[in-house]
């Protein structure tokens, strides 16, 4: 009777849930499966991101920058769960922003997009509703979006601390007597040490040397060596505006500093927000 019993109780006991990092591993294996066995046109882009996010771009933006978290963002899409699954929602002309209440599986693809393009993004079960499921989706579901971003329009707010943190800028620089290129985002740059190697785009993974300072004050609020890694893309997309700006202004080996505005300045870790910032960076490698 006790055999009985314990393998009866035995019987009840499951397997505790896999945690959140062991099932974004069992996902994206499925996702990078089933990319393998579908793969994309000898066109299209594949744009494989650290976060386990994937996507297959098969339209470049014209845009030269992607959204940032306060943009209005006009996108159409269609959603269906992998591998076969039907569509469960559309929208030819959907309104949000980085900063809604979206799956982080959008913020992290959308922000890896520019104006125009067109993708498929596919989204690990932990990046989009989880163990829980919504609606038609159900609990532990890869997801796969069909996206066009139709049109990213900044605030005009955002536009009217641009145009300050410009002329703040160029201001500093007049005082002390620099001499920078000025770019049309906003940016001013200084060649410090040509480069001879290669120009990075948009989606090619760099190894460089970065420092970010506070404009006024010199201070440095971030500095290190960064290469793709299982943490990090490292991709010139991967950066912060100003930065993914000024690395398609250098070729392989060069150096420069740039005076970059606030509203692209945005993201640095130990950055304050809204300060405006000089990059120092140093293009290494462009290694794809």
């Amino acid at each position: 009777m006790i055999g009985i019993i314990l393998l009866a109780t035995a019987c009840l006991e499951t397997d505790p849930p896999p945690s959140f990092q062991d099932q974004l591993v069992k996902d994206v294996k499925a996702i990078d499966d089933y990319l393998a066995a579908n793969p994309a046109g000898p066109n299209e882009l594949v744009i494989k991101d650290a976060s386990g996010v994937r996507l297959v771009i098969s339209v470049l933006g014209t845009g030269t920058i992607p959204p940032n978290a306060a943009n209005n963002l006009k996108i159409a899409y269609a959603g269906r769960t992998l591998p076969n699954g039907s569509i469960f929602d559309s929208n030819d002309s959907y309104l949000v922003k980085l900063s809604d209440g979206i799956i982080t599986g959008w913020k992290i693809g959308l922000s890896l997009l520019t104006e125009g393009a067109q993708a498929k993004l596919y989204i690990p079960s932990g990046l989009a509703y989880g163990t829980t499921g919504k609606g038609s989706i159900p609990a532990n579901a890869n997801l796969v979006f069909d996206i066009t971003l139709i049109d990213v329009v900044p605030t005009a707010q955002q536009e009217s601390k641009l145009t300050s943190d410009i002329a703040a800028i160029d201001s500093y620089l007049a005082a002390n007597g620099i001499t920078a290129v000025s770019h049309s985002s906003g940016i001013r740059y200084v060649m410090t040490e040509a480069g001879s190697g290669t120009t990075p785009t948009l989606y090619d993974a760099v190894k460089v040397n970065f420092k970010a300072k506070v404009l006024t004050t010199g201070e440095i609020a971030y500095e290190h060596s960064l290469e793709p890694n299982a943490e990090f893309s490292s991709r010139v997309v991967n950066y912060p505006h100003g930065g993914l700006l000024g690395l398609q202004l250098m070729a392989e080996g060069g150096k420069a500093t740039f005076y970059v505005p606030s509203v692209l300045a945005n993201g640095i870790p130990g950055l304050p927000a809204n300060t405006n910032a000089i990059f120092e960076i140093e293009l290494l490698d462009v290694v794809n």
